[in-house]
């Protein structure tokens, strides 16, 4: 509890204090910040900017510092509105310093704020300084707040609460740094081999905040990176031991299983692929419980490779459980499958929300596949001694152990066609170990990507028509549903399509049985073009298809447009992917490479961790000083520090 005195306003406040302790956060707005994970003084100190850029701090504009991020200070003088074509708008406000020299800073779409600068009033701006003609301007702008404090020769950027603005952000962080008892803050020690990177609490905590410069910044925020990265570790190491420690039931594999598992497999596996599935029998084969991370690029072949494991376990007539995204994928995987194991005496199951109704087999080997119905809470899959989990970032932490949790400490086994950056590698799935396959079967070449302008879309039509000529199958891919007249849906572009092509329609909204009536028309060439939403994006095995137009890409992430690009040129011929609407970053990315190990590193610098692998269940959520893109010699470090000391305390 917050320790209170004659007054209020100065007493100190313990660290563990309710936000709501702090002057002007009412009940509301200590709701906002605990949604945010801010509940308590100290949480919200621990609040840490997410940027922090140089900037120059000066009275008066300078041609020395133009094209630089400053800061500027003057009173208002005039304020001015806009209304421009198409309903938009701009505010300039103009300001003038000290010297008489003026600098004017311009809003887009905010009419409001016209009334929010009074003239005279003086106010700190900051902004990247450019000069046209005799006017001096600053671009990318940031008023700030009245009450704000000075950050130094620095810019700090924090993240957004949802309902709190910056400048009441600012003004009770301002607070808490004052009030805080900086006395009972005690970090815990460091593990050995990291003591370098001590300092006191009062020191760090006001560096992130209110750093002199630069450098100073750096060094509190790499020790707290440090400190996020030794609970990531210890967490890692934690989930490892405790896997080790758990009897298991283990699956050898010899010579005469291993023959009868590949005639079972119809397909001639890789170099690539027998690898994998040697290392993975091996694990199979204990002493503990397996735990392993395959990944690899989209055609990489990573199901035969589920597939052959799944049989080990199946062959001593246990439980296999097979976690997919999609109910699409599961469909696709329980036909194939079915197929590759008929008269085996395995029953190949499916569990969806169309099918949890109905009852599973209790005797025998059991595959069964399935989406998120595979983790209710009624589902009682007995012997299951193997989990494998596919496009894992799909699902959180939490889901897969619901479903690990069902069995008596089974294998686990994830597998994605995102590949994971070795940073992201290292402290997410520390505890398992990787197994990667980096080649592609035979004859599947890789993907080209070509941009197409959205007024080109003529353009991928008559591709379209080409390719339909040539024999080959189309997929249309687009952001939405939507409604007729709904651009970007896929309504109004199967619509489009439909007069000129054998076409069919796709989305998530069809009963399963319609889905699967038109997946197999395409396949078996009735219709030559598929329009449907990212439920293609995943799995979707169509050997004739050569070409995929996505429209709209530029709403699409970098993984789904390589996993899009990854549905053609799976047969014999070359396939093409034409990415339609403005060139984003993402879309050049994919367009630049084939390379999905190189696309997941630009991937990760472009989103973040956190927004890439879906982790809001992870524990990346948390992290607010750790940068898993640049830290990397820093997260080796750690890691050795954190085993060995938990390697001393057995």
């Amino acid at each position: 509890m917050a320790r209170r005195g004659g007054n209020e306003g100065m007493a100190p406040l313990a660290p563990d204090a309710a936000v709501g302790e702090l002057p002007g956060v009412g009940p509301a707005s200590a709701e906002r910040l605990a949604a945010a994970g801010i509940r308590t003084v100290f949480d919200l100190v621990s609040f840490f900017p997410r940027r922090c850029r140089p900037l120059r701090e000066l009275p008066a504009p300078a041609e020395a510092a133009v094209g630089e991020l400053v800061r500027l200070s003057g009173a208002v003088h005039a304020v001015r509105s806009a209304w421009l074509p198409g309903r938009r708008s701009m505010t300039t406000v103009l300001f003038a310093c000290d010297d008489g020299s003026r600098f004017e800073t311009a809003f887009f779409n905010q009419p409001w704020l016209k009334k929010n600068y009074p003239v005279g009033q003086r106010r700190s701006v900051e902004g990247v300084l450019q000069q046209k003609g005799r006017r001096w301007l600053l671009q990318q702008a940031k008023v700030l707040p009245t009450t704000a404090a000075p950050s130094g020769e620095v810019q700090l950027r924090y993240a957004d609460v949802d309902g709190v603005s910056g400048a009441r952000l600012q003004q009770w962080l301002a607070t808490a740094l004052a009030r805080i008892d900086w006395v009972a803050i005690a970090l815990p020690p460091l593990p050995v081999g990291l003591e370098d990177f001590a300092h006191t609490a009062p020191e760090l905590l006001r560096a992130m905040h209110r750093p002199a410069d630069l450098a100073e910044h750096e060094r509190a925020r790499r020790h707290f990176a440090v400190r996020e990265a030794v609970a990531l570790f210890a967490a890692v190491e934690k989930a490892r031991r405790a896997r080790a420690e758990r009897p298991c039931v283990v699956f050898p594999v010899d010579g005469a299983l291993a023959q009868r598992i590949a005639a079972r497999i119809p397909l001639q596996l890789t170099a690539d692929q027998q690898d994998a599935l040697a290392a993975i029998w091996s694990k199979l084969a204990g002493p503990s419980a397996m735990g392993v991370l395959l990944q690899g690029d989209v055609g990489a072949g990573k199901t035969a490779v589920a597939v052959g494991a799944a049989l080990a376990v199946l062959a001593k007539g246990d439980t296999v459980a097979f976690l997919a995204p999609t109910e699409l994928l599961a469909e696709q995987h329980h036909q194939n499958v079915g197929r590759w194991l008929q008269d085996t005496g395995v029953h190949v199951a499916l569990r969806t929300a169309a099918t949890k109704g109905e009852p599973l087999p209790t005797n025998g080997p059991l595959f069964v596949f399935g989406t998120h119905a595979l983790l209710s809470g009624g589902l009682d899959l007995p012997r299951l001694r193997l989990v494998v989990v596919d496009e894992q970032h799909r699902f959180g932490v939490g889901q897969r152990m619901q479903l690990v949790h069902k069995g008596d400490n089974p294998h686990v086994m994830v597998m994605t066609a995102t590949p994971i950056p070795r940073t992201l590698a290292l402290a997410m799935f520390g505890d398992l170990d990787v197994v990667t396959l980096r080649h592609r079967p035979p004859g599947r070449s890789p993907v080209r990507a070509v941009h197409v302008p959205t007024t080109d879309w003529p353009r991928a039509v008559a591709s379209i028509a080409r390719a339909v000529r040539r024999k080959g199958r189309v997929f249309v891919v687009c952001p939405a549903v939507g409604e007729e007249g709904d651009k970007g849906g896929v309504v109004r572009v199967h619509e489009a399509l439909a007069g000129r092509f054998r076409c069919g329609l796709v989305h998530g909204r069809l009963a399963t049985a319609e889905r699967q009536r038109v997946l197999q028309d395409f396949r078996a060439g009735a219709l030559d073009v598929l329009v449907g939403t990212t439920v293609l994006e995943v799995g979707v095995d169509v050997p004739d298809a050569t070409l995929m137009v996505v429209v709209a890409a530029d709403r699409f992430g970098i993984a789904t447009l390589h996993q899009l690009r990854g549905r053609v040129g799976r047969g014999r011929r070359r396939g093409l992917c034409l990415l339609c609407g403005p060139k984003s970053e993402r879309v050049a990315a994919v367009c630049r490479t084939t390379d999905g190990f190189e696309l997941a590193e630009a991937d990760l610098a472009l989103r973040g961790s956190g927004e890439l692998l879906g982790t809001q269940q992870s524990g990346f959520a948390d992290l607010r000083a750790l940068d898993p893109v640049d830290d990397l010699e820093l997260l080796l470090r750690v890691r050795k520090a954190v085993a060995g000391a938990a390697e001393a305390q057995r």
